[in-house]
């Protein structure tokens, strides 16, 4: 992955890549902007990306104050604006048939962007996404972003934050095995730490979560759920689970499950052993293939 592009979208200058051809797949990564302790990028799915593109025709794009693309203004500090720039990035790219893989915090993007726009969707892959499941207590909240688990995981974290070690660090605690986190990873990850920009995102999100971000979080993703509870979710939809996430645990997974089967018509879970919150890492090619025979068995 280093034939980097940038295109505008809506103002804003986005990093992407684009490799391969055939049917259309579109990589989004997790996180969000402002990450005070972790960096998320489209190369993310570097282990992935040479065999996907043996088949597909496939992008990855850095979402909306993550990666290499910039910021949005303090207005757009909100879940909506996430996923309307992706929206417009299939957009601009003239995309009209797709299928999407999300993970974590963009395995809730994919979802949301799946059930906006179902005519452009083919198949929806949802990985290791705490972001778009049930909560396992229903009297706990939906979303518990910055969770006493997390905290704990992250407690003895290695300063200075975003430092190449750090990065490792964190990575290595959402994981079994550090076999996937490669020098070339650490490396473009440690890069965009050190951008202004990145800075300025983690000042503005310390400002803007509490009041901004998370109730529209909170909110629209309570209305997410109602929607697939009430059948919206049409869409051929495959779960892939590390079934030792630390953080997006396995009963959340199949709390989403049981919700999707009872809306998609074709729905199916993939559960990996061994494997962390980067499961579709920590089994690359293993990974690649069951997404491309989901979306093989998924008539156009």
């Amino acid at each position: 992955m280093n034939e980097e592009k940038f295109v505008d979208i809506d103002g804003i200058r986005t990093r992407y890549f684009e490799q391969g051809s055939g049917e259309t797949l579109l990589l989004v990564h997790g996180g969000t902007f402002g990450q005070s302790d972790n960096i998320d990028c489209a190369n993310n799915w570097d282990l992935n990306w040479n065999s996907f593109a043996r088949s597909f025709h496939v992008y990855a794009v850095d979402k909306i104050g993550q990666g290499f693309t910039h910021n949005p203004p303090e207005e757009d500090y909100t879940i909506e604006a996430v996923v309307r720039h992706v929206y417009g990035f299939l957009q601009t790219m003239g995309i009209e048939r797709v299928s999407l893989v999300g993970h974590s915090r963009g395995g809730y993007l994919v979802t949301r962007l799946t059930m906006e726009h179902p005519e452009l969707v083919k198949a929806l892959i949802i990985v290791d996404s705490s972001s778009a499941s049930p909560h396992l207590d229903d009297n706990a909240g939906l979303l518990a972003v910055k969770s006493e688990q997390r905290k704990k995981l992250l407690a003895d974290v290695p300063k200075p934050l975003l430092s190449k070690e750090s990065i490792g660090w964190v990575t290595q605690q959402f994981s079994i095995s550090a076999d996937h986190i490669t020098e070339s990873w650490l490396s473009v990850r440690e890069r965009i730490a050190q951008q202004d920009q990145n800075a300025e995102a983690v000042q503005a999100m310390k400002r803007l979560e509490k009041d901004l971000f998370l109730p529209g979080m909170l909110k629209q993703k309570e209305e997410t759920l109602n929607w697939i509870k009430e059948g919206g979710l049409q869409t051929p939809t495959l779960l892939v689970w590390g079934y030792n996430d630390p953080t997006a645990i396995i009963g959340r997974g199949m709390k989403l499950f049981d919700l999707v089967t009872s809306s998609a018509s074709r729905s199916q879970m993939h559960i990996f052993n061994r494997a962390g919150h980067y499961s579709y890492r920590e089994h690359p090619e293993d990974f690649v293939r069951v997404v491309a025979e989901f979306i093989a068995g998924t008539s156009n």
